[in-house]
């Protein structure tokens, strides 16, 4: 056990420092660097996500106290505040987008199945959150009213909680016209929001055999041409073969299905549109509904990384930032999925944060760790109110 690795350096295992310095080379990164390397800034601006600095001054200070620790992960030099802020303003960002999509295979082929009944392709949440800046610090993210903000647009695969595509515009940008920007493969299902409705787009994708589960807006018009059996008693109210009318609708050439459902629970109504036809009504509830993980995501993304506070003010510095949060959560599922423990991201990153630098194998961490996360009671507790 003495011999062993920080646990940092075991983290860094998911990103071989030889494949990290293929995209380095590409993109000139090191080119006229004496001393902050372009791995040395990943790694501080790493640590600052798994330890929860939002500062430069934070990052720099935490990294001297273990200054002793660095040279093994390939840093020789102290990391100074300046150079770190120097180096996110002006290193090219795909540095670190082709770092992400190198670690996001491999923690793929840990990801388990999703428990949708689908056989064959790709489940994707596809939706989009707005992160707010500081106009008078950042001019560049002009969004309304005297506020900056940006968006950032993702697709995740539902059977594993992993972004499997990025995007980054200004936060006035609608979330259909960057959709129609991206590529899935034929196979995929997109699960997406009434904000990505657009019958020209739909077109598209059913050709290209992509399907899609959205909800219908309330001022859609169109004509039944057929109905199918449904079970009530499960919330099915109605399974329908529909045409799209109008204008815009008739930019959608073929047929579509109308899945109508009532939660007994709320009394709400949901009507679902999509252009897969082969599965159960029962089946395409289940997939719109699991369309909320992209929401999960995103609130960890914003709860548990830094992403609200930023270490730079320009967009390049900005962008860094993101794309090393978004590794750090690929190698905390990474974690989450070795372990097998079943916890929350919240709870693996307050083990992580305190044994960053410890000399322990990451597997014996989980071992020791208890496995209850509550105290069951016992006979023997009293009452809070007696009898």
């Amino acid at each position: 056990m003495a011999n062993a690795r920080s646990v940092l350096s075991q983290l860094l295992q998911w990103i071989p420092r030889y494949e990290f310095q293929i995209g380095v080379d590409e993109h000139n990164g090191d080119k006229g660097v004496r001393r902050l390397s372009c791995w040395g800034q990943f790694v501080a601006l790493l640590f600052g996500q798994l330890t929860g600095h939002s500062s430069l001054r934070a990052i720099t200070a935490g990294l001297k106290g273990v200054q002793s620790k660095l040279y093994h992960l390939g840093i020789v030099f102290e990391i100074c505040r300046s150079t770190l802020a120097d180096a996110n303003d002006h290193r090219d960002v795909q540095i670190f987008e082709a770092a992400y999509f190198r670690v996001l295979s491999r923690v793929q082929a840990l990801a388990p199945r999703h428990s949708l009944k689908v056989k064959n392709g790709q489940v994707l949440a596809l939706d989009s959150t707005t992160i707010e800046l500081c106009l008078s610090l950042s001019p560049w993210a002009q969004f309304h009213h005297g506020k900056g903000a940006f968006k950032l647009h993702t697709a995740i695969d539902v059977a594993g909680d992993l972004p499997t595509v990025v995007d980054f515009t200004d936060g006035r940008k609608a979330d259909v016209r960057v959709a129609r920007t991206m590529h899935f493969s034929a196979g995929t299902i997109l699960l997406m929001d009434r904000g990505y409705i657009d019958y020209a787009w739909w077109w598209k994708l059913t050709t290209a055999g992509v399907w899609f589960v959205t909800r219908m807006k309330a001022n859609c018009d169109y004509k039944v041409r057929e109905c199918r059996s449904t079970n009530r008693t499960q919330g099915i109210m109605a399974d329908q073969t529909i045409v799209l009318k109008g204008v815009k609708g008739r930019e959608y050439k073929g047929k579509l299905r109308r899945v109508s459902y009532r939660d007994h629970a709320t009394g709400h109504w949901y009507e679902f549109i999509t252009n897969r036809f082969d599965l159960s009504a029962a089946t395409i509830c289940d997939l719109y509904k699991a369309r909320w993980k992209v929401e999960l995501f995103f609130k960890v993304l914003k709860g548990q990384l830094q992403v609200k506070k930023y270490v730079g003010t320009s967009a390049n510095a900005v962008k860094a930032q993101i794309w090393v949060a978004l590794i750090a959560y690929l190698l905390i599922m990474a974690v989450k999925f070795r372990s097998k423990l079943g916890w929350g991201t919240p709870a693996i990153m307050a083990v992580l944060t305190v044994t960053l630098f410890a000399n322990r194998e990451l597997r014996s961490i989980w071992e020791v760790a208890p496995k209850e996360r509550c105290v069951k009671p016992t006979s023997f507790q009293l009452s809070l109110f007696p009898t």
